[in-house]
């Protein structure tokens, strides 16, 4: 694969959904509401495949912390930081 590519936004959702590491209740997802305007949703509210495209998530933050970012190219790893090398996402607690 590539080195640098970044994870999915749909990656990334799995990987928070299923990582017993990580508390999904800390997360909030980003999204395009149309019109050039960012919304969120807490992660618990989003459904995937449903009224919110993969293609409109733009990222995933926890409390302050973007750990994904489609723009930004941002994205928390487990280990070995992310594609424009932040520092690795730690498990929650």
């Amino acid at each position: 694969m590539f080195p640098d590519r970044c994870q999915t936004s749909r990656e990334m959702y799995h990987r928070i959904r299923w990582d017993p590491r990580l508390d999904a209740g800390e997360f909030v997802i980003g999204y395009d509401a149309h019109g050039e305007r960012l919304e969120e949703v807490p992660f618990a509210a989003f459904i995937p495949d449903e009224e919110i495209p993969w293609h409109r998530v733009w990222y995933f933050r926890r409390g302050h912390e973007r750990v994904w970012d489609r723009r930004e190219r941002i994205e928390r790893k487990r280990s070995g930081g992310d594609c424009q090398g932040a520092p690795a996402l730690e498990p929650t607690g």
